[in-house]
């Protein structure tokens, strides 16, 4: 593998790559009264977080999460109230993690490997979430973005995992199922592995990450196999 550093660390995001949002579309699409609402709002969410990253301004995911989906309705000319809101958006804390993702992490720590996470979402989010899946304890470290006040794709968030985990960028491998996470990782100098979730691709004008697999086992099985090399 051209330029391979020997992972130490495996760095996850979480919506999407560890825990299935199966409900929270549901939910969403049912507010919104079209089976396309989900992928509008959630367009919606990362692209004005990402405007709060460009223009020096933080609000957290969750403020961010409520105003998009109010953008969204009136896309869809929808009148909804924010109780509505707020129902429908509860469901970001009851979400199961994908079937596949305790044996992938339970592989990567057998063979050795520290595990954290790195979200966008603020850290009572995480924490609630990791708690309902009942993954929380694979991992030493849980991270939001909400400390260094950017939002991934960031550099600076990757820089701020790898100064709280105290190991060098290079010796992280980055797990995601977001393109867009991945072409943030490789660029803040991390590994990178993505996982091959349903409706999710790769940015083709970023560089390939150096792991992919259809899911946790088989990202796992590829870094482990990578010891090897």
């Amino acid at each position: 593998m051209k330029n391979y550093t020997k992972p130490r660390v495996i760095l996850f995001d979480v919506n999407e790559t560890l825990l299935d949002l199966g409900p929270l579309k549901a939910s969403i699409n049912k507010l919104l009264d079209n089976d396309q609402g989900f992928k509008i709002w959630f367009g919606m969410l990362l692209q004005h977080s990402l405007v709060d990253t460009c223009i020096n301004e933080y609000h957290d995911f969750t403020l961010i999460a409520g105003g998009t989906l109010s953008m969204a309705a009136k896309a869809l000319n929808r009148d909804i109230d924010e109780t509505e809101k707020k129902e429908a958006l509860s469901f970001i804390r009851q979400l199961d993690a994908y079937p596949d993702v305790p044996q992938g992490l339970q592989l990567l720590k057998d063979a050795g490997f520290r595990l954290a996470t790195l979200t966008n979402s603020p850290l009572p989010t995480l924490l609630a979430q990791l708690e309902y899946a009942g993954i929380q304890h694979y991992f030493e470290k849980m991270l939001s973005i909400d400390v260094v006040k950017k939002y991934k794709p960031a550099i600076e968030t990757y820089e701020y995992a790898a100064q709280k985990i105290e190991v060098a960028a290079n010796e992280i491998i980055m797990v995601a199922a977001h393109g867009w996470d991945i072409a943030g990782a490789l660029n803040a100098g991390l590994q990178a592995a993505f996982v091959e979730r349903k409706g999710q691709s790769l940015y083709p004008l970023s560089p390939l990450p150096q792991y992919i697999g259809r899911d946790m086992v088989a990202i796992a099985n590829a870094i482990i196999k990578s010891l090897c090399v």
